[in-house]
């Protein structure tokens, strides 16, 4: 079975749930009908003999995440994610460009009925399409890519609509180089730690 099937198998467990939590109560801002927008975003810059090159160059990454969807059922949402990663080091830099599917489930927040200055936590699972491109000096390839991505954050509400979070990513998939065209498929799996915001509508 490979990454997407694995996902979709999920994915409709999930519906089945979602369904079956309909009802449920919860906060009014995650109940059904309710729509979701959010962002994210994170930097990283790492240096020493480890992680610099011979030149003395810097690995630098950044990554950009935005989303928007809606409340299929209480405390159950969908969204279609777009993401950008960009990986700097010199002469030398990775981009990648994904969009998928992402199912979240957010739990009861802490506190009383007013929800501004509760916590949310919440688990999420989806699946990126994405392309991928890595130049060098003398070199240039590109991958078409597929990712399960997976999380856990935690919400804390500003106000009744706004919250700041804090999420830790975890993604699994393949890269299946097109140019040059050899048709070598690269496993890969990643770790991010991200802040963003999110805006319950």
């Amino acid at each position: 079975m490979n990454n997407f099937s694995k996902f979709m198998f999920v994915a409709i467990l999930l519906c089945a749930t979602a369904s079956a939590a309909a009802d449920s109560e919860g906060p009014s801002f995650l109940k059904k009908g309710t729509r979701i927008i959010d962002g994210h975003f994170s930097f990283s810059s790492a240096g020493n003999t480890y992680f610099e090159n011979p030149e003395g160059d810097r690995t630098q990454e950044w990554i950009l995440s935005s989303g928007g969807g809606y409340f299929i059922a209480n405390q159950w949402s969908l969204s279609l994610h777009m993401e950008g990663r960009w990986f700097i080091q010199g002469d030398f830099w990775n981009s990648q460009y994904s969009i998928g599917p992402i199912f979240h489930r957010y739990f009861d927040f802490f506190g009383g009925d007013d929800p501004a200055g509760h916590v949310v936590p919440y688990l999420s699972i989806g699946y990126l399409w994405g392309q991928a491109r890595v130049d060098g000096t003398n070199f240039e390839s590109k991958y078409n890519s597929g990712m399960v991505t997976m999380s856990a954050g935690i919400s804390w509400m500003m106000t009744e609509a706004i919250a700041t979070d804090l999420e830790f990513n975890y993604q699994l998939g393949q890269f299946e180089e097109k140019i040059p065209v050899d048709q070598i498929t690269r496993d890969a799996n990643r770790f991010s730690l991200l802040l963003g915001i999110k805006v319950f509508l």
